[in-house]
């Protein structure tokens, strides 16, 4: 009786494990063709506005690592990432980025205690991002004028 408990819970655990996929735009601009392959499934995005994010779960149903696909302004971005098995659990965070290096980031959302949305917040706050470049610009003309 007690090893057809364990078979039952283990079999139980097994067939509940989930993954969770966030994909983020931290950028200003609009990214494009998404595409999303892990764990056996494919997502589809036709277009992610700036400060937007989607997310995904699904349980794997093969073995294999993560892969994203995107276009930015007609360039195409390729990155790798993640591990899916369907008998473990990840909750991953993509985030798309259109700074001075056009970046795609991945943060384990598992160890950190941010939501997807602060994310987007610190990163759209980096000195690197192209609304604070702008603010930066016009701080400087604004001086220019003054003197």
């Amino acid at each position: 009786m007690k090893q057809i408990l364990i078979t039952i819970v283990a079999g139980l655990l097994v067939g509940c494990s989930r993954n969770e996929i966030i994909i983020a735009n931290s950028g200003t601009n609009v990214w494009e063709k998404v595409e999303i392959t892990a764990g056996g499934h494919k997502f589809n995005i036709d277009k992610l506005e700036a400060g937007k994010f989607r997310q995904f779960s699904f349980r794997s149903k093969q073995e294999g690592g993560g892969l994203i696909t995107a276009e930015l302004n007609g360039g195409k971005f390729e990155k790798k990432f993640g591990y899916y098995t369907p008998n473990l659990t990840s909750k991953d965070a993509i985030i798309l980025n259109n700074n001075t290096h056009n970046d795609v980031e991945i943060i384990n959302m598992e160890a950190t205690v941010l939501t997807i949305d602060e994310v987007i917040n610190e990163r759209r706050k980096n000195k690197h991002s192209s609304a604070f470049k702008n603010l930066r610009v016009l701080g400087e003309e604004l001086k220019t004028e003054k003197k």
